[in-house]
């Protein structure tokens, strides 16, 4: 007998409706138990707080009346008051409402106590109030009557009253104190009983509960488990087969031939899986046939299915046309190989030229550099007439737009940072245009203003860049701070393009600012530069520099270093030696720098005043 696709549903249906009225059997069960449980709970949490928790308050409560109605009684009792005095009325407040008021509410609770020692709690409160209300009655038969005013202080009355408060009210109020304390400790005991119950029907619920949960989890997970068994049994036994169909149908409709068979069942689906296997089977052979022809294999064998087999004989067909067309391509082949070898020579001819022209640009550009080095100062001429001075240099490129310049006249030394436009050959050539300006001003016409040098440095590199000739105009120019120091005086001159001068003086960064127009940059006898003069003292600290340090990139965020953290380091460093502070400028800037390139010449000078 055959288990057909219906059976098998069926059969899922009835296993899932069995597991559903189980799991419904299990939870009421355990909910009618934990309804159970959770009723006497709060029963319990009712006594504790309906019953339970006043008597304990009011048992306080009336102790705490009962000893200060003692210490009033005793005050009246020793010391002379008044009629009206307010601890006659506090204590006939006490012992005419609060204490009665006390027992009555006691008394209307009584009977909802509980516990073990109900009936002795009940019988020693009786007592309790029994023994309040005679104790109450000869006070002020003995003492509260006898004792009203001032003129009762006198006589006989007050030592009579004295030996009954001795004798007889203050030990009877103590007994009475005792005994409700007695009675606050049954109170307290099964307060904490009722208390330890609660939790107990409290926890026995949570089990129950958590039973509940564990139980419907349990039972729930039974559930899902079968239903995905039984859906695993269904998908295996009716929906894979039903897929692997359909899977085979995709692909052969896409032109794939499946690598395996479908393993055919004992029902209709299997049926169709016997004549889908012998379909494959033809579509192999005929595909094998292609492969082999399409590897040159022509002499492989082959036979079409049928007569009506349209695609193996077209593949017959195929197969010899194939043959030729092979002998054609490959005369082809020969002929394409001859001509790339000829380009590939061709291309290696040509990378040779390019790599020989680019070690002479660089080699021509070394050259260069020997020639810039050869126009800036010898470190030994620096120290020798500025010996408490450094040059942190560091050019981007093997050729650099910075330079710096400094000559000597008679006492005087006149020293600048220049930065020209842009860096590497262009840079170069203008730094060497500014040079050879600067020492035809000063060393040939002796001049030392450094308003009137830059004036006189505007006019000779607008000359040498023909920029007052028309059309052939370009926009290169220099930025420049330059000072003259009078070693004698110590009288500072400085002027500026672009570029400003920092005095360091004690704790605070002094910026002399410069002209903002170019070298070069305007039309000579149009502007002129301005001329500062500054008194320097000892200790003073002077620096020039270019835009190169404070516009450098890097840190953790790679933003510019930028002027005010520049400020602060030199703050930080004037009073080191000159050599030590172009090491810290140095280092600073390369671990800011990091991984980041370098993206302008850097220049800095800095001269300490002694």
């Amino acid at each position: 007998m055959r288990f057909t696709v219906g059976k098998k549903i069926g059969l899922g249906f009835l296993v899932i409706g069995f597991l559903l009225l189980t799991v419904f059997a299990v939870t009421l069960s355990v909910v009618t138990e934990a309804e159970k449980t959770m009723q006497t709970s709060i029963n319990n949490n009712k006594k504790y707080i309906e019953v339970g928790q006043p008597t304990v308050d009011k048992l306080i409560a009336l102790k705490f009346n009962l000893s200060n109605s003692l210490k009033y009684i005793q005050h009246i009792t020793y010391q002379q008051t008044k009629s009206n005095a307010e601890e006659r009325t506090n204590l006939n407040t006490l012992l005419r409402a609060s204490i009665p008021g006390d027992l009555i509410f006691l008394d209307s609770i009584k009977n909802q106590w509980s516990g073990a020692k109900k009936k002795e709690s009940i019988n020693l409160f009786n007592s309790i109030k029994s023994e309040i209300k005679k104790t109450t009655e000869d006070y002020y038969s003995k003492i509260g009557n006898v004792l009203k005013g001032f003129e009762d202080y006198e006589g006989l009355e007050v030592f009579e009253a004295q030996t009954d408060y001795e004798l007889n009210i203050n030990p009877r109020f103590q007994t009475i104190i005792k005994n409700v304390e007695i009675l606050l400790v049954i109170k307290n005991k099964e307060l904490e009983e009722q208390k330890e119950k609660g939790s107990a029907s409290f926890e026995a619920t949570n089990i129950k509960f958590n039973f509940l949960f564990w139980g419907i989890l349990i039972a729930g997970t039974v559930l899902i488990i079968g239903t995905l068994i039984i859906a695993t049994f269904t998908t295996i036994s009716i929906t894979t087969p039903v897929q692997e169909l359909k899977t085979f149908l995709i692909d052969l409709g896409k032109g794939i031939i499946p690598e395996k068979h479908i393993k055919p069942s004992n029902d209709e689906i299997g049926e169709m899986a016997v004549a889908m296997n012998n379909l494959v089977d033809g579509l192999e052979r005929t595909t094998t046939f292609a492969n082999e022809v399409g590897k040159s294999n022509f002499n492989y064998p082959y036979e079409p299915l049928s007569d009506k087999d349209t695609l193996g004989h077209a593949l017959l067909v195929m197969k010899d046309e194939l043959a030729e067309s092979e002998r054609e391509l490959e005369k082809k082949v020969v002929e394409r190989t001859k001509e790339v070898v000829l380009q590939k020579e061709e291309i290696e001819h040509q990378s040779e030229k390019l790599e020989e022209l680019y070690k002479d640009i660089t080699a021509s550009i070394r050259y260069a550099k020997r020639l810039q080095d050869s126009i800036l100062p010898q470190d030994r001429y620096i120290k020798k007439i500025l010996p408490n001075s450094f040059v942190l240099f560091k050019p981007k490129d093997i050729v650099s737009g910075d330079f710096y310049w400094i000559q000597e006249i008679e006492n005087k030394v006149v020293f600048s940072a220049v930065d020209c436009t842009g860096h590497g050959v262009p840079g170069a050539f203008m730094s060497l245009i500014g040079a050879n300006s600067l020492t035809r001003i000063v060393s040939e016409n002796k001049v030392t203003k450094p308003a009137v040098i830059l004036d006189e440095l505007n006019r000779l590199s607008s000359e040498a860049l023909n920029k007052s000739e028309q059309g052939n105009e370009v926009r290169d120019g220099m930025d420049a701070a330059l000072c003259t120091l009078n070693k004698e005086t110590l009288v500072l001159q400085y002027a500026g393009a672009n570029n400003p001068l920092y005095l360091v003086r004690g704790n605070e960064v002094i910026q002399i600012k410069a002209d903002k127009f170019a070298i070069a940059g305007f039309v000579p006898d149009t502007k002129n530069y301005t001329n500062h003069e500054i008194q320097l003292e000892k200790g003073d600290v002077i620096y020039l520099f270019s835009d190169g340090y404070a516009d450098q990139f890097g840190g953790e965020k790679g933003k510019k270093f930028m002027y005010k953290r520049f400020r602060n380091l030199l703050l930080q460093i004037k009073d080191k030696a000159p050599a030590e502070q172009k090491q810290i400028l140095n280092e600073t800037l390369e671990d800011w720098r990091g991984v980041h390139e370098q993206v302008d010449d850097i220049l800095v000078i800095g001269v300490q005043i002694k």
